[in-house]
Order: structure tokens, then C-alpha cells, then sequence
């Protein structure tokens, strides 16, 4: 045989048997760890009357401040799990959102599809959202389970009853149908 051929086949000969022992023994690159999900989280849905609506962690607790007569939604989120979150809609008293952000640096974003400003100072995240003439904003650690999920929801309005004048036929009598 030719010494080509002869190296050749010692080659493959040595190359199959290292393919061999290294099958049966432990693999060279650590082996690949199956992640599993964790425990299914389940969301409940947050509907409130001001207009919007949220999905948040079962287990979460809402304060919704009955006692506020101030503003229109006064929410406190907490947990064990988190940090609290603040979630507040008020009479908007800025002209802008940059008059909001003021000397501050602040980042560009939405709450659902309006434009808004996102602060971040301190570990604290507060988003600020102007809608109509409302200013909504959402302050804490981590709000990006709040935020991700925010719809504004507008209540369809109510139709208001007719109400047709009193006819009068002159009799004195007076006649009122709605």
C-alpha cells in the first residue's frame, strides 16, 4: 500500500476511536440543563372607573383609597413579591408632558397608544401619561407589569331620557309624558 493510503487509514482508524471513547465516557461540553417553566402565574384583570384597565399578579393587593375624593384613581399595589406601585389619575395642572418632566431627564414612551414620559431616579420608575385632561401617572420598582398591560377604556355614554315639555290645552290641567 502507499504510505498515503496507510496514514489515511490510521487516521480515520484513530479518529473513529476517539469519536468512541468520547461517547462513552462523559461529553467534553457540559451538558445541556432542560429549563423548565416555572409555576404558571395567573393574571387577574384590573377594571376601573376612571377608564382603564390593568392585568396584575393573583396575590397582589389593590388599595383603591375610597377615601380619596380628590383625584380620579388613587391606587396602591402591594405584594410580597414586589415593590409597591402607585398608580394615580388627576386633574392635569401641566401644559405639556415636558413641563411634567421639568429639569429632569426623562425617556420618551407610551401607556397604550398615548404618548408619555418615563423618569427613572433613585431604583424609582415613574411614567407620566397626559389623557385629555387628565394626568395619569404610575410610579415604583419594577411598573412594567402595570404598564405593559394598560388599556384606556372610554365608558360608552349613556343615553339620557327625552324629556318633552309640559303641553298644556289651556284647561289648566298639565300633561307630562316621557
Amino acid at each position: 500500500m502507499s504510505k498515503i493510503k496507510v496514514v489515511l487509514i490510521i487516521f480515520f482508524a484513530f479518529l473513529l476511536s476517539g469519536c468512541t471513547l468520547n461517547n462513552s465516557s462523559s461529553p467534553t461540553l457540559p451538558a445541556k440543563t432542560l429549563v423548565t417553566a416555572g409555576p404558571t402565574i395567573k393574571l387577574l384583570t384590573w377594571s376601573d372607573p376612571a377608564g382603564f384597565t390593568f392585568e396584575y399578579p393573583e396575590g397582589v393587593t389593590i388599595n383603591n383609597h375610597p377615601e380619596d375624593t380628590k383625584n380620579y384613581a388613587n391606587l396602591t399595589l402591594t405584594s410580597t413579591s414586589f415593590e409597591v406601585i402607585q398608580i394615580t389619575m388627576a386633574d392635569n395642572t401641566f401644559k405639556n408632558l415636558d413641563a411634567w418632566v421639568g429639569k429632569s431627564s426623562a425617556i420618551d414612551t407610551t401607556l397604550s397608544d398615548k404618548a408619555a414620559k418615563k423618569i427613572i431616579a433613585d431604583g424609582q420608575t415613574t411614567l407620566a401619561c397626559i389623557d385629555g385632561d387628565v394626568l395619569v401617572t404610575v410610579s415604583g420598582k419594577d411598573i412594567s407589569f402595570v404598564t405593559d398591560s394598560w388599556v384606556f377604556v372610554y365608558p360608552t355614554p349613556t343615553v339620557k331620557k327625552a324629556i318633552i315639555p309640559a303641553v298644556s290645552d289651556n284647561s289648566g290641567d298639565v300633561l307630562e309624558e316621557y
